[in-house]
């Protein structure tokens, strides 16, 4: 049983796209950790909406996922060669933010969350699902992936609520960023810190 010395009501897990065109997801628990809310968000105005108008961010545990920067690439071999690009004499630095990783969408947004006293932190979904053993067994974000993940939930974390066909690959990942703020606020998990991103801790 949970030690429920949290002082938040609500625990919002966010899966975050790099950019408008993919789905990002939140996801709510409550303090018997028990899925209220499930929803996609796509504009970064919607975020804005959630966060700003939302009964549950009052009061909450927030962890938002941080991704991976993939724009202005085009070609699979693009996308996977910025990880190894070589950066000599006729490289100019971060041309097109060709050496960023990371994405930085609506970094400011989440860094006043915490200026206002709201309990915030990122995550990397490939740690997270490492720290509670849920690591993929197939190609990540395909159909068999998903179809697992969502099936691990169900089984191994209780949540019997989930519904019986296949959720989006970024609403499980929700569930899972609401989980480390579930846990880490009630003292279950004490998360590990990776680095700084923008301000605010990646813990896994």
């Amino acid at each position: 049983m949970a030690n429920m010395s949290s002082k938040e009501f609500f625990f919002i897990g966010i899966s975050l796209a790099s950019t408008q065109n993919n789905d990002s997801s939140v996801c709510v628990l409550d303090r018997d950790k028990r899925i209220v809310l499930l929803d996609k968000l796509y504009f970064t105005s919607d975020i804005e909406l959630f966060l700003g108008q939302s009964p549950y961010v009052n009061k909450s545990s927030i962890a938002i996922s941080v991704p991976h920067d993939n724009t202005l690439l085009e070609g699979k071999w693009r996308i996977h060669c910025k990880n190894y690009k070589m950066v000599d004499k006729a490289f100019k630095i971060n041309r097109n933010d060709w050496t960023n990783r990371l994405s930085d969408r609506c970094a400011s947004l989440f860094l006043n969350l915490k200026e206002e006293g709201i309990n915030v932190c990122r995550f990397d979904i490939n740690l997270l699902r490492q720290r509670y053993d849920l690591s993929a067994h197939y190609l990540q974000r395909t159909s068999l992936d998903c179809k697992s993940l969502q099936n691990a939930l169900k089984v191994k974390f209780g949540f019997d609520e989930l519904p019986e066909n296949m959720l989006p690959a970024s609403s499980l990942e929700a569930i899972l960023g609401a989980m480390l703020a579930y846990d880490k606020s009630n003292g279950i998990i004490t998360p590990q810190k990776i680095f700084d991103f923008e301000g605010l801790e990646v813990l896994a």
